[in-house]
């Protein structure tokens, strides 16, 4: 079983998130429905402004909480969720959410997982507001999608 120090996790999961938005960003270009173009870019800079809360919050973060070496680390959910999302010009808004919605569902699994196998309150607690963060941003993503619903 692999082991990571917490910022190595962080900067794994930083680096799915600059991923999904360099796709969509890539993906916008090329849109020429302006609803899905408009949409991809909208996700695109919340992944980006995400991304950025994520390093604050690092940034924030005791050194000794980011050092902690943790045996645990499930990723492979995650690392297939990311090769999962193959975003291409011909998918509607409907499916384009649904990719980016399970690779949120994927990190929520790891955040609740690394939470539950984690016994130290502190890491407990960074993973829990990871969590949280993950979650208000999969709450954004669906309010999104239905405001652009609203033709």
């Amino acid at each position: 079983m692999p082991v990571y120090q917490v910022k190595d996790i962080l900067e794994h999961i930083r680096a799915y998130h600059r991923s999904l938005s360099q796709q969509l960003d890539e993906l916008s270009v090329h849109e020429t429905d302006e609803r899905l173009r408009l949409l991809t870019k909208h996700i695109a800079r919340h992944e980006v402004n995400f991304n950025r809360a994520l390093a604050r919050y690092e940034h924030g973060t005791a050194q000794g909480v980011l050092n902690t070496w943790l045996r645990f680390v499930p990723e492979e959910s995650v690392d297939s969720a990311l090769k999962g999302i193959q975003l291409s010009d011909d998918m509607s808004a409907e499916e384009i959410l649904a990719s980016v919605l399970a690779f949120d569902q994927s990190l929520i699994e790891l955040y609740h997982e690394l939470t539950d196998e984690t016994p130290l309150p502190r890491i407990q607690e960074l993973f829990n507001n990871l969590l949280e963060m993950e979650r208000n941003n999969e709450r954004q993503f669906s309010l999104t999608v239905l405001g652009l619903s609203d033709d």
